[in-house]
């Protein structure tokens, strides 16, 4: 709910005014109402109030996203099933670290703000979970990019202090580039551009930095 929605709303307070509140629903377009209230609650939405709502609904998209279990049927399937479960840049595996699946091109952030971009500049009503939805199904088209780290070396990257070579990015993350590149803001635009340039030539590290993936 927004707060131009909260603002529309007259609490109702006295007992015999909630004992006489009928509700009913417009099916068609998912949508609750009362004859005792002006104020009409619909499940999706087509824009925000504010940019702190915004980012609020980003993140819970998020959140509902990497809970679900068919973003956990996904993970398992790369590494159990397929067994990419060695991290991309030291070599080592998941039997003798924790591996994790990073998102990359996009971040999991920047894939659903640019899915919720779309929808509202072609004027689409959305829900959090038309967008977890919809963000699913791209990791199941494999549309993304991702790639395994042992989990410090996740951290790391997250923390600033890694790049990670293009080439060890899996998943068809430049079509998601050309289809979703233009619903984006300029700064996640140079992040992935960014993260595009980098290479094994041009990183900051080199394969000797890790003895590990040097004697593998």
């Amino acid at each position: 709910m927004t707060n131009t929605q909260k603002d529309k709303i007259k609490t109702i307070e006295s007992k015999d005014e909630v004992e006489n509140i009928n509700i009913y629903s417009n099916v068609t377009e998912l949508e609750l109402y009362s004859d005792a209230h002006p104020f009409r609650l619909s499940l999706r939405i087509n824009n925000f109030d504010s940019e702190t709502e915004y980012k609020k609904f980003i993140r819970n998209c998020e959140s509902l996203i990497r809970k679900c279990g068919e973003y956990k049927l996904w993970k398992n399937y790369i590494i159990d099933i397929l067994q990419v479960n060695s991290c991309m840049i030291t070599n080592e595996n998941i039997n003798e670290v924790t591996i994790d699946v990073h998102h990359h091109v996009p971040s999991l952030f920047t894939l659903v703000c640019a899915l919720v971009n779309k929808r509202i500049d072609c004027n689409e009503d959305f829900c959090t979970f038309d967008i977890a939805n919809e963000a699913i199904e791209l990791h199941f088209k494999n549309k993304i990019g991702y790639v395994t780290l042992i989990r410090t070396m996740h951290e790391k990257f997250h923390n600033g202090h890694l790049e990670i070579p293009i080439n060890l990015v899996k998943g068809d993350f430049r079509w998601f580039v050309r289809e979703y590149g233009k619903f984006l803001e300029d700064d996640e635009l140079n992040t992935i551009n960014s993260r595009l340039a980098a290479s094994m030539s041009n990183v900051s590290w080199g394969r000797d930095n890790y003895v590990v993936a040097a004697e593998a």
